[in-house]
């Protein structure tokens, strides 16, 4: 018999308690597994705007102008204006690049875990129903 439960419900639980196991492992960096991640692209996209970073994060503008101001609060990111006096570049601090780089074997050694638990066969129907899940729904 089928769970009667709502899957947003149960995958937005699920994603909560990860979070929360991440965010746990990598207390002692100082930053969220968000925040991890968010600064991941910063440093990967070499100083990106505020549009880039939305366009590649698939987060809204709005959303990551909040966190990138709390980013900024905490001293790990800094805005630089860019050619254009209206857009400006998001670039990670000195503090940014230290709490990312101690942040990255606490991140790895979960992944690490939660990937032995799935096992590769595991992965592969993980991303498949990810995928078939994010997928639009039909229009019957």
């Amino acid at each position: 018999m089928a769970k009667e439960t709502c899957l947003c419900i149960d995958l937005r639980t699920a994603a909560q308690q990860l979070t929360q196991t991440y965010d746990e492992a990598m207390s002692s960096s100082g930053i969220t597994v968000t925040q991890f991640s968010q600064l991941h692209l910063i440093q990967t996209l070499e100083g990106p705007t505020l549009k880039e970073l939305s366009v590649a994060s698939q987060l809204e503008r709005s959303t990551l102008g909040r966190n990138i101001r709390v980013l900024e609060k905490l001293g790990l990111v800094m805005m630089k204006v860019g050619e254009d006096a209206r857009t400006r570049s998001i670039h990670l601090t000195k503090k940014g690049r230290s709490s990312f780089k101690q942040a990255i074997p606490l991140w790895q050694s979960v992944q690490q875990e939660l990937l032995q638990r799935l096992g590769l066969d595991g992965r592969d129907q993980l991303d498949e129903m990810i995928d078939r899940l994010t997928a639009p729904l039909s229009a019957s």
